[in-house]
């Protein structure tokens, strides 16, 4: 089951990342709906990081389905995956606000220097 869940998720990014908006940029716009060129890059960047993860997850919770004990596989898929992915989430926050600083500070030094694009 973990396994088919991290695959279907790995499509439903993977195939927004081929045919937009992608996954995230779509979450996104649900508290942002005017989200600039720059946030839609940054979360084609973030589907992406997002589509390694699943790679990388699927593959792990197929190994302890087939290699491991019956408590590996209870304890990675049920406790260490979940894990992993809140600090994702919480490491992708992090970057996100400092990501929206940098592009408000450079926003703001344009402004001074007499830019009008956004």
């Amino acid at each position: 089951y973990p396994v088919l869940v991290n695959a279907v998720l790995l499509a439903v990014f993977g195939i927004s990342l081929r045919h937009p908006p992608s996954a995230v940029e779509r979450l996104a716009r649900l508290t942002e709906p005017d989200l600039p060129p720059s946030g839609v890059r940054y979360t084609r960047k973030v589907t992406a990081v997002w589509c390694v993860f699943f790679v990388a997850n699927g593959a792990a919770a197929a190994y302890t389905a087939a290699f491991s004990s019956d408590a590996t596989w209870a304890l990675y898929n049920g406790l260490i995956a979940y894990v992993l992915m809140g600090c994702l989430m919480g490491a992708e926050w992090v970057v996100r606000q400092l990501v929206k600083r940098r592009d408000a500070d450079q926003k703001i030094q344009g402004l001074k220097r007499g830019e009008t694009r956004p």
